[in-house]
């Protein structure tokens, strides 16, 4: 999860200094966390087990805004709107960071007690 952390702040950091165009983001805090959580899966899902084409993922990438409905253009627009606005943009990773950890708990749960057959 460092890792996952560091990767966050980066991203946020990396956009910063870009300036908004709009007074509210393209894509609502619920949906952009989502998209962000299912990002976090395919980037973690490649670095555990490398694509043979690095194409691959941006494939993933690209399926999962089409999914919302969204455009990477309409995606990196947010990006910078939230950038912009660290309290809303804190609020945002605080729910992919939630939802991520709760995963990974319930994960390490079913590792140490699998289901009877």
């Amino acid at each position: 999860m460092r890792g996952l952390k560091v990767i966050l702040l980066s991203v946020s950091l990396a956009l910063v200094a870009c300036s908004p165009d709009s007074s509210r983001p393209i894509i609502p805090e619920d949906t952009m966390a989502q998209i962000l959580i299912e990002q976090y899966l395919v980037q973690s899902a490649a670095v555990q087990r490398p694509v043979e084409k690095p194409d691959k993922v941006n494939f993933y990438y690209a399926h999962i805004l089409e999914k919302y409905h969204y455009t990477e253009a309409e995606f990196d627009s947010s990006v910078v709107w939230y950038t912009s606005h660290m309290d809303v943009n804190e609020k945002v990773y605080q729910k992919v960071m939630k939802r991520l950890q709760e995963m990974e708990d319930s994960c390490l749960n079913l590792v140490a007690n699998p289901p009877q057959q």
